[in-house]
């Protein structure tokens, strides 16, 4: 539920794609009308066509390109493209007759770089053309445009990506194992085909009555007016020719290798952003993105949307970014996993909902972070029409996982009450080793990709706090039930360091036999604590109630090494989910809440709520019950300040449920 490890394009693409094509607002670099060419309106088909002048490096970076060609004979990976796997090499390869597009070698390479068009193109409908994400743009206005004007393309006959050779004299065909050299612009998803039943691919013309092979004819219904808007949106025309090609109908040559359906940039990524810019006269009513800006959604501070942008490839401080919460109509309440990431300064998020309110820090917060150290947080939001708000006090993205929602609905709804039980640890891998679902067991720590099996006991949902401690690097950790594991995370719970201790309060339910699994993709030990069960027939309710710090020792002193702080709730139920954030900490350690008859001074607990570095902030939710006088206490093993934030009471009205759903990702501010 927080970051998955994951390779990412250079930042110049990221930033290109996150813009030229915005998710969920995606604008097309839209065509001003007819062309000058198009509009001359003949459609004879070029046949021996006459290359433009090359353009020169000015005209590349300026981005425009009309009547020159761009034609860089610099392979796509010296150009800034990204550096594809030698095809055939290793393991994970699958030739499929033409192509290695889908082959588990190529999973990063594709998940990195490649991207299918979001919307309708002219005829071809969403998902149909796989591109580059630094081109996708330049393509798709282009065919978009000559479709406008006239030209018929097949949304049959029309592709993209295609991780193959160039056949030509390779005796291999399209299938080129081991070299990379003399991969095909499709490898990279810088070329397009189209329309290759009336204009056949690859095809040698020689001389005819010994006259230069540049003067036969060539099959192809493509008119001039068509290759010169392709030419503005900086693509060649394989209907030039291949290997020298020619320039006119005079250049002499005893054959050529035409190939009209196909269109390729040869650019630089830089070029291509300067293209789109230059090209993108907007259509009515649609304001164009500068494509090298990162545009998101915000909410400003009277509750209306605004889109931000900046060079930074981030959200910058004080944004606040609405997420879209598609929840049952029951649902009162979002439980979501929050994840900060890539922060190069400490602050915090505070989730909230969309409504008007004043610029500035916030009275509580949900997930602490430090500079460059990813962190994740359970936290409880009200959805007040159908959304909440992710607020930021330091430049970070966020990422939202919602793992269960409250609902009123009691009757038709499977929720479940939440009983607090004396905490219980369930595993450590410091004291029994690992041991996987199938028995195997491990000393010492979880192997990375492995899996832990742990018992519930006998409930069939838990809530358990799960603690990663001396990880042999930088990872993720996740729990679930070990079925969903067994293929490796798609979420994750907690996200660790290397040797640091991370916690985060989670919600597990077991399989058939009540067993878990914890998965982590980095050796590292485990520990697992039991704070509570949820059941459908006895337990406590919530109650939304509006976020409130009921303690802040930092306008006093730490709370000492070994020492406990009382902390009266003010709360009519028996108890409430709590956000307790440590700061300030003058050594590593671990503080834990609880009702204050369990927890003495200089007695270490049995259990631990949140895990601290010395100098740190670190925060993680808790359900926690209060004593009879309506108070908590919390206990620190080394000096620390001690913050504590209601976000919802328990009680013991049955009127609001919590339905647990399997973790899912609704919001990625990362490109």
């Amino acid at each position: 539920m927080g970051f998955l490890a994951t390779n990412f394009m250079t930042a110049p693409l990221r930033s290109f794609l996150a813009v030229a094509l915005v998710a969920g607002s995606m604008t097309l670099f839209a065509a001003p009308g007819a062309s000058p060419a198009a509009a001359a309106a003949d459609n004879t088909p070029w046949t021996v066509p006459t290359r433009p002048p090359v353009c020169t490096t000015a005209q590349a970076d300026s981005g425009n390109v009309a009547g020159c060609l761009l034609a860089s004979f610099k392979s796509p990976t010296e150009s800034g493209w990204g550096a594809p796997p030698a095809p055939g090499v290793g393991d994970g390869w699958v030739w499929k007759g033409n192509t290695y597009n889908g082959s588990p070698a190529l999973a990063s390479w594709e998940a990195t770089y490649l991207t299918d068009n979001k919307v309708k193109v002219g005829p071809v409908a969403p998902g149909v053309l796989d591109t580059h994400v630094g081109i996708a743009p330049l393509f798709e206005a282009f065919i978009a445009e000559i479709f406008a004007n006239g030209y018929k393309v097949s949304s049959y006959d029309i592709g993209g990506y295609t991780f193959r050779c160039t056949g030509g004299s390779n005796p291999n065909g399209w299938r080129c194992d081991g070299d990379v050299g003399d991969l095909s612009n499709h490898a990279w998803g810088l070329a397009v085909d189209m329309n290759s039943a009336t204009n056949p691919a690859d095809t040698g013309y020689v001389r005819v009555d010994g006259v230069t092979a540049c003067a036969t004819p060539m099959r192809t219904d493509i008119p001039r007016w068509v290759v010169q808007t392709a030419e503005k949106w900086g693509l060649y025309w394989g209907g030039y020719g291949w290997s020298s090609g020619c320039i006119s109908p005079a250049t002499e040559r005893d054959s050529v290798i035409r190939d009209p359906p196909h269109f390729e940039f040869r650019g630089t990524p830089a070029q291509a952003r300067a293209i789109a810019l230059f090209n993108g006269a907007p259509a009515p009513g649609v304001t164009l993105r500068d494509p090298t800006l990162y545009c998101v959604d915000t909410v400003d501070a009277a509750g209306k949307n605004v889109e931000r942008c900046n060079r930074e490839n981030r959200p910058e401080a004080g944004w606040r970014i609405p997420v879209e919460i598609d929840a049952p109509a029951s649902a009162k309440a979002v439980v979501v996993n929050l994840t900060a990431t890539n922060a190069t300064v400490g602050g915090y998020l505070a989730a909230e909902d969309c409504k008007a309110r004043p610029d500035g820090d916030r009275a509580t917060s949900n997930t602490n972070y430090a500079a460059g150290r990813d962190a994740a947080n359970l936290a409880i939001i009200p959805i007040v029409d159908g959304r909440i708000c992710i607020y930021r006090s330091t430049a970070v993205h966020s990422i939202v996982d919602v793992v269960g929602y409250l609902s009123d609905e009691v009757v038709n709804e499977p929720v479940s009450w939440f009983t607090p039980s004396t905490p219980t640890r369930l595993d450590d891998t410091r004291n029994t080793g690992a041991c996987s679902p199938s028995g195997e067991c491990v000393n010492g720590r979880l192997p990375a990709d492995g899996l832990l099996a742990v018992d519930l006991g006998d409930v069939p949902t838990a809530v358990a706090n799960l603690t990663v401690v001396d990880a042999a690097a930088a990872g993720y950790a996740a729990a679930g039930k070990c079925e969903t594991l067994a293929a490796g995370a798609q979420f994750s719970n907690v996200n660790y360091q290397a040797r640091a201790a991370a916690a985060n309060l989670s919600v597990v339910s077991g399989d058939a036999s009540g067993q878990i699994c914890v998965y982590s993709d980095n050796d590292a030990h485990v520990i697992v604590d039991r704070v509570g069960t949820l059941d459908r027939s006895v337990g406590y309710g919530w109650k939304l109630t509006a976020p409130k710090r009921v303690i802040d020792t930092r306008t006093d002193a730490r709370v000492p090494a070994m020492g406990v702080v009382r902390i009266p709730l003010a709360v009519t139920g028996a108890g409430a989910v709590v956000n307790v954030t440590v700061t300030q900490t003058t050594a590593a350690g671990y503080a834990t809440i609880g009702p204050c008859s369990t927890l003495t001074p200089n007695v270490e607990p049995a259990t631990s709520t949140v895990n601290y570095g010395r100098d740190g902030t670190v925060a993680n939710m808790a359900f926690v019950e209060a004593d009879g006088a309506g108070d908590v206490c919390v206990f620190t093993y080394a000096a620390a300040h001690v913050i504590v934030d209601i976000q919802s009471e328990l009680v013991a009205e049955h009127q609001l449920g919590l339905v647990s759903v399997a973790p899912t990702r609704i919001h990625d501010t990362r490109p």
